[in-house]
């Protein structure tokens, strides 16, 4: 599996919170991923970032979970 290439993947415009200087909230594309195509079969997935590690996860409720 790649983040390239996975056929769910999909591109979103999500509507940005307007800033005091100005007068229109922007668009933003913002990437969007399957959780089963990102968790792979174990619903597991180990995340580094800034030198901390994280896992998210997904619980028996099919809840998802970020835990340090």
């Amino acid at each position: 599996m790649t983040a390239e290439g996975s056929k769910d993947e999909k591109e979103t415009d999500v509507q940005e919170e307007t800033c005091p200087e100005e007068s229109k909230p922007r668009m933003l594309s913002v990437q969007t991923m399957s959780s089963r195509d990102l968790l792979g079969e174990r619903g597991l997935l180990r995340i580094e970032h800034d030198g901390e590690f994280y896992t998210l996860r997904v619980t028996r409720n099919r809840r998802l979970i970020l835990t340090k």
